[in-house]
């Protein structure tokens, strides 16, 4: 099978790492060339006398290409790991949520406040712009982007559609204006990046010692500006990087706005004030994964599925299968779907047959073998190492290829106080526009820790934003609150506070120009009255425009 000939590549490469017989020398290659790396999102679970990594990683290219090559130590046993875990541990990312005051009173609203209008979600849910286009909810829906838009015009509609790659023919825009006209929403959708890698799948590493490490050398032959490396680690305490070193973000650098849109950036920045070699911590504490984040396949469907030999027979019994499980449909589009064909498998909509062909053999034993090999059985190991150790760590960075000189290595602190991964701020409206509607384009962001930050015009004017691993817009913040270097034990030492400096930058002024009366006397930005921003009360998504700064 398609599948069983890349693990056995995938293996065969791991096991050469020492011999110097692939020219490209990097954690991903072909025959020919590297191929492009993008993230590397890893799990360590630390035993006393064994550490398993967990390692799941996006690159960019075909996948008949994809090649593995990983140094480990000795003694290492390879078998699969899940995307579920993955899944699971992305709840603990970075988040920033930020919630809305009115502090004076205007004349009157057509719109929604922000906790009636919170219907979206998703990463871009409630981005407004001043091109007339508000984007209710963009989320991943299976191989697809699929973004709700609320469109002024048919002409704006357009142009969002244009401007974020949708591709919707011209010739249908008459037949869309009656919609617009009626107060209709929208749904886009496009294939995601890298939707052909469905037989791409987790490996589950695991070899003697207590001191993960990631192999990250080779990788910076086929790597691109600000890679970002994710390490999760469970284990007895909070992990910390022991050769690396630590930086606390300044939150004056988050896009709030945009619900810390720029997070990636000011990291990325952050890491180079720390001489480009930095994590930082997104979440440490006690984690509430379990085996009902990693569900297994029911034993009586892979019963039913054993005893089938026609494409008939299996479409009905599987039609018990979870079909939104990622490791599930990477294994029946494998069986399903011939070689290098994309696709969902026909029988998908569960009536009994499957395309022209119902009659046609299939070895239900060996797909129901798979179930269990593939998805059941590292989901019941993974699940016990989560059961185990109850503490996780979430550390982030990004890093380019020059940067990658020293492979990092993680230990353990049990002086290391957690850490939350939600970050809150409050934002204060504190005046209206000449129409009398709520400005939702000036306002003052307070944080949890009091930081102070204007808006001005729907622009947070010290976002940090980076494009190709440079840093193209960024005012006089630093990205860094604090770099600083842990120990095994005790408190971490600073090499560098920007605290003071911060707090006192950002300890707040005057109250916006209110007039005294509640209303704002001056014009301000086209997309701040109500018919623009405030519908931007979702905290999200205010036109962005990059521009170098000195």
């Amino acid at each position: 099978m398609k599948t069983a000939r890349l693990q056995g590549a995938a293996l065969a490469l791991l096991t050469l790492a020492p011999v110097p017989a692939l020219a490209c020398g990097g954690l991903f290659c072909n025959n020919t060339q590297p191929v492009v790396q993008q993230a590397e999102n890893i799990l360590f679970v630390v035993d006393a006398e064994q550490t398993h990594m967990h390692v799941r990683i996006s690159y960019a290219g075909p996948p008949q290409e994809f090649g593995w090559l990983l140094p480990v130590p000795r003694g290492v046993e390879t078998t699969l790991s899940s995307d579920m875990v993955f899944t699971a541990l992305g709840q603990y990312a970075a988040r920033f949520e930020l919630s809305y005051e009115q502090t004076v009173q205007c004349d009157e609203q057509f719109y929604p406040g922000p906790e009636a209008a919170a219907g979206g979600n998703g990463a871009d849910a409630g981005a407004v712009d001043d091109r007339g286009v508000e984007v209710l909810s963009r989320e991943p829906v299976g191989p697809y982007d699929r973004a709700i838009l609320d469109a002024r015009s048919v002409e704006d509609l357009r142009n969002w559609l244009n401007e974020n790659g949708y591709q919707i023919p011209d010739a249908v825009d008459d037949t869309l204006r009656p919609y617009v006209d009626n107060g209709a929403v929208f749904v886009a959708i496009k294939l995601l990046p890298g939707e052909d890698t469905g037989d791409l799948v987790p490996l589950h590493l695991s070899f003697p010692g207590n001191a993960p490490t990631i192999p990250l050398r080779p990788t910076a032959v086929a790597t691109q500006p600000d890679m970002g490396v994710v390490v999760h680690v469970l284990g007895e305490h909070r992990a910390i990087p022991l050769n690396y070193r630590h930086v606390q973000i300044n939150e004056a650098a988050v896009d709030w706005v945009n619900g810390g849109a720029n997070y990636f950036a000011v990291v990325a920045q952050a890491s180079d004030e720390a001489g480009g070699r930095a994590f930082t911590t997104d979440f440490a504490g006690g984690h509430s994964i379990s085996v009902q984040d990693l569900p297994s396949v029911d034993e009586s469907i892979i019963t039913a599925i054993a005893e089938t030999n026609t494409l008939e027979a299996f479409g009905t019994a599987a039609c018990g299968l979870n079909f939104g499980d990622p490791d599930v449909s990477r294994i029946l589009r494998n069986v399903l779907l011939p070689p290098g064909e994309g696709g969902e498998p026909t029988f998908l909509d569960c009536l009994g047959g499957v395309g022209n062909a119902p009659g046609s053999a299939i070895d239900g034993a060996a797909v129901a073998a798979r179930l269990r090999t593939e998805v059941n059985e590292p989901r019941v190991a993974v699940a016990a190492q989560f059961a185990e150790h109850p503490y996780l760590t979430r550390l982030f960075t990004t890093m380019s290829a020059e940067e990658m000189s020293e492979d990092p290595t993680f230990a353990f602190n049990a002086d290391a106080v957690p850490v939350d991964n939600v970050h809150q701020a409050t934002a204060q409206i504190y005046q209206c526009t000449p129409e009398g509607y709520y400005d939702y384009g000036n306002l003052r962001i307070i944080t949890q820790s009091g930081l102070v930050l204007e808006v001005q015009n729907g622009e947070m004017a010290d976002a940090i934003q980076r494009e190709g691993g440079m840093t193209i817009r960024q005012g006089d913040e630093p990205a860094a609150q604090r770099i600083e270097q842990y120990l095994t034990a005790g408190a971490p030492e600073a090499t560098t506070d920007n605290s003071e400096d911060i707090a006192a930058r950002n300890a707040g002024g005057d109250d916006g120009g209110d007039d005294g009366c509640g209303c704002s006397t001056t014009t301000g930005h086209p997309a701040s009255g109500a018919a623009g921003l405030l519908l931007a009360a979702l905290g999200l998504g205010l036109v962005r425009r990059n521009r170098r700064r000195g």
